[in-house]
């Protein structure tokens, strides 16, 4: 605002006016804070203003629930202060309304007035005043005011003060009863010197207003909002796809507060960026939640509230917290203590006053923000979070927490913003613009336009009683008429050759709703759109449309090879059979167990080879079992490098420090790698590494089963091979070699025992293929084979449930498995063929892609 600056001022009601202009976006409340500030004068934040409120009516009207009250007196209160200050009247009004006005009007105005005492207190003011305050200045200005279809109470007093003589306002001057208000405030500001000329609309806008005949607009109906937002979002993504600029398409919908979450999931499956610019409490964003849970714990540490926060995705600190002690005991308060809490959040807890607390706060929420540099919401959230706790420094700390909810429900931020894309906006944000295309969704009674109605506490009677005091505020018939002037100004920023698509859903929430009057007054009788448009493959197989779709020949390959399997044709590709034999020169023993269990599982396994989604977990108890197993062999190695070979020598080792060690560095050795297993970077696991250190723990305290004292340790990880002695288990299968790893080799009382560990709950047993059960040892029947000659036991040890079983060999049960394996790998056919009762396939790992009709 420099006295200097050429010219008049432009000043535009949207970004999508000062756009299509060409000018800077500037808004008659900017310049009207802009002269506050040069005078002194600062806005009271929503939170503050509530907070005001709240002790206002308290003062002024002493009620039972003053929170309450003030939340329904809201809107009326800062009618009132509105109207004083634009009427010229000021703090007089007020009080001549509190002490001659009927009761009900006498309460709002008495706590109107207390409130107007409190800010003024402050050097303050609220939102509602800001335009007729800077109004009262006297500074005076050259303005040129751009497409505004109407003129609010306060807008008006400010042109009224502040526009200088010669200034212009272009302003939509309709005939009839939706024009009344306009020409009153037309006439009113000629009277102070300035040009008030006529907003002219484009055709389908100047249509509406003369409810004649439209041109390129369409009227679509639907029979919800789902299929009603899914259609126009494949019609978006449809002409931006050809080419069409987002600049040129206008998405709206009058009460996109209902539309936005539907919007943003559809656009998400759609894959069509959306943006969602209205606005939501900071408590309903992930920073929000953990300030609130980080406040609820800070009074006294409650068991529930603190459990919570440590585990909130976002808490700031190392969690070193003893999870399981903390299940036990279930603490509160000083019973934390010695349980791990972080050091920070203790000495956050002993703040005494609003300023500390905010400072501890600062300090704990500012490190996010590179966490959440790729989270725009969550990271706006923080940024408003950390400019506005610096409401609560001047209170005490109980202060500071029953003020922490307020606030976070009075902060605000963007539902989605982001970069690029579609928006969703109202119709107040996008009139005045040029668009090729609008969408206007929400055509139905009750959505387009919102009802109008009586104010609770300032009901047409008292409207009348106000303008006997001078003062003039807005009727429901007003607020309608304005309503229609903001959608006429919507519809005519579609350019001549555009097109407009206005959609109606037919139910609303369960509940059927007639469509909008406005249209009605266009003439139009919503219609079916004829076709679903699919706006995703997902939606486009839904619909049977496979023409394009990248997947349709391998979906018909699958559904055939399903036709095939009902009609039950020889087996496929998909079914196991590759057409030609497979003989491999090598097989471990765990795919001879895959091989002998059900052949499908084998070949899905070791031949096609899927890949699993490690970040999903996949895989991950097969890579915890073989960390437990390095653990182990990294204990017993080391006791043996130690000469350490009997039961309870290892046994002491471990229980005086080695087993700890051991799991340690291969904890480490685990996670330098480049790609650590997903069961290592998961949030419990220091918790789970408790779990799993102590099974351990106890397998070494069995000295009945696990590792009984008089035995002599002979081996750890003992390779285990047979080539050329194989030809007998095979005939005419000449060069399979079989290789295994042994987890311990002992001997007790002068046998030898071979011993597997296990850390699933069931002992592994492949099918007979005598009997059709899964009843057949194959891994220690075959260790004892290869490594033993035949002589020994084996023995598997469970480490969850600390039970071993003893397994021999049996020379009749392998003969005709490997018979079988031979038979499979010859023919070349690995079709499902599980055990008789199809146990095997409880637990198959290959599950999804198996197609066994007895499952």
């Amino acid at each position: 605002m420099r006295a200097e600056d050429p010219g008049p001022i432009h000043v535009t009601p949207n970004r999508a006016v000062a756009r299509r202009l060409g000018v800077p976006y500037r808004t008659l409340a900017g310049l009207a804070r802009e002269l506050l500030r040069d005078g002194g004068l600062l806005v009271a934040s929503p939170y503050r203003a509530r907070r005001l409120l709240v002790q206002a009516v308290r003062e002024a009207l002493a009620p039972k629930d003053p929170q309450g009250l003030a939340a329904a007196l809201e809107g009326p209160v800062r009618t009132l202060l509105l109207l004083a200050q634009a009427s010229g009247q000021g703090e007089e009004a007020l009080a001549r309304l509190a002490k001659g006005a009927s009761p009900r009007l006498a309460r709002v105005a008495r706590a109107a007035r207390r409130y107007g005492e409190l800010l003024r207190g402050r050097r303050l003011l609220d939102p509602v005043e800001v335009l007729p305050r800077a109004a009262a200045l006297g500074k005076r200005l050259p303005l040129r005011l751009w497409h505004y279809p109407y003129l609010g109470t306060g807008e008006l007093a400010f042109l009224k003060g502040v526009a200088a003589p010669g200034s212009e306002v272009e302003l939509l001057l309709p005939e009839g009863a939706w024009g009344e208000a306009n020409r009153r405030a037309k006439e009113a500001l000629e009277e102070v010197g300035l040009k008030v000329r006529p907003l002219e609309l484009a055709g389908l806008g100047r249509a509406f207003l003369q409810g004649g005949g439209v041109g390129r607009v369409q009227a679509l109906r639907f029979p919800d909002m789902e299929a009603e937002v899914r259609h126009v979002l494949a019609s978006l993504k449809g002409l931006l796809r050809k080419g069409l600029s987002p600049g040129e398409v206008a998405l709206v919908a009058r009460d996109d507060r209902r539309y936005g979450p539907l919007v943003a999931a559809v656009g998400f499956d759609q894959g069509l960026p959306v943006r969602l610019l209205y606005r939501v409490p900071v408590g309903e964003s992930r920073v929000g939640s953990l300030a609130a849970l980080l406040a609820q714990a800070l009074q006294g540490f409650p068991y529930e509230a603190t459990l919570r926060l440590l585990f909130h995705p976002l808490f700031p600190w190392k969690r070193e917290v003893d999870l399981d002690q903390a299940r036990l005991r279930r603490p509160s308060g000083e019973a934390w203590k010695g349980l791990g809490l972080p050091g920070e959040l203790l000495e956050l807890a002993q703040g005494k006053t609003g300023g500390e607390l905010v400072q501890g706060f600062r300090r704990a929420l500012s490190p996010l923000r590179k966490r959440l540099e790729g989270w725009p919401r969550e990271r706006a959230a923080l940024e408003a979070l950390l400019e506005g706790l610096g409401e609560l420094e001047e209170e005490g700390r109980e202060g500071f927490f029953q003020g922490i909810s307020e606030l976070l429900y009075h902060l605000t931020v963007p539902a989605q913003p982001g970069y690029g894309g579609v928006e969703l906006h109202t119709p107040l944000a996008r009139y005045g613009g040029a668009f090729r295309h609008l969408f206007v969704l929400g055509m139905a009674e009750g959505l387009t336009p919102v009802p109008v109605a009586e104010d609770p506490f300032l009901g047409l009677s008292e409207v009348e009683e106000l303008e006997r005091f001078g003062l003039f505020p807005e009727k429901p018939w007003e607020a309608a008429a304005r309503e229609a002037l903001v959608f006429a100004a919507l519809l005519g920023s579609l350019k001549e050759d555009g097109e407009a698509v206005l959609t109606y859903p037919e139910v609303v929430e369960g509940r059927p709703v007639p469509m909008s009057p406005f249209l009605e007054r266009l003439g139009l009788e919503p219609r079916s759109p004829g076709r679903t448009l699919a706006g995703s493959l997902v939606e486009a197989r839904r619909l049977g449309l496979w023409e394009e779709d990248p997947l349709r020949e391998a979906m018909e390959r699958a559904l055939e090879a399903e036709r095939a399997r009902l009609e039950g044709k020889a087996s496929s590709p998909h079914h196991g059979a590759t057409g030609r034999p497979f003989l491999p020169a090598s097989l471990s023993v765990s795919q001879l167990e895959d091989l002998a269990t059900c052949p499908f599982r084998f070949y899905a396994k070791h031949l096609l080879r899927p890949r699993g989604d490690r970040e999903a977990g996949d895989g991950d108890r097969e890579d915890l079992g073989t960390f437990v197993h390095q653990v182990l062999a990294r204990v017993f190695r080391t006791a043996l490098e130690k000469d350490a070979r009997r039961g309870e020598e290892v046994r002491a080792l471990a229980a005086g420090g080695l087993l700890e060690e051991a799991f340690s560095r291969v904890e480490e050795e685990w996670k330098g790698r480049p790609n650590p297993p997903f069961f290592l970077r998961r949030p419990d696991w220091p918790h789970r590494r408790r779990r799993v250190l102590r099974l351990l723990a106890r397998a070494f305290e069995d000295d009945k089963q696990f590792l009984r004292g008089d035995v002599k340790i002979v081996g750890v990880e003992v390779e285990a091979k047979l080539g050329r002695g194989f030809r007998g288990m095979v005939p005419g299968y000449e060069g399979l070699e079989v290789r295994g790893i042994i987890d311990r080799v002992e001997e007790r009382s002068g046998s030898r025992f071979y011993l597997d560990y296990k850390l699933g709950s069931t002992l592994p047993q492949v099918k007979d293929p005598r009997t059709g059960k899964l009843s057949a040892d194959l891994q220690l029947s075959l260790y004892i084979l290869l490594h033993g000659k035949g002589r020994g036991a084996g023995v598997y040890y469970l480490l969850v449930s600390r039970e071993a079983e003893t397994a021999n060999l049996d020379r009749g049960a392998l003969w005709a498995i490997f018979k079988e394996i031979r038979r499979t790998l010859k023919s070349g056919v690995f079709e499902p063929r599980p055990d008789a009762k199809a146990e095997a396939c409880r637990s198959c790992p290959v599950e999804l892609l198996c197609r066994y009709e007895g499952r």
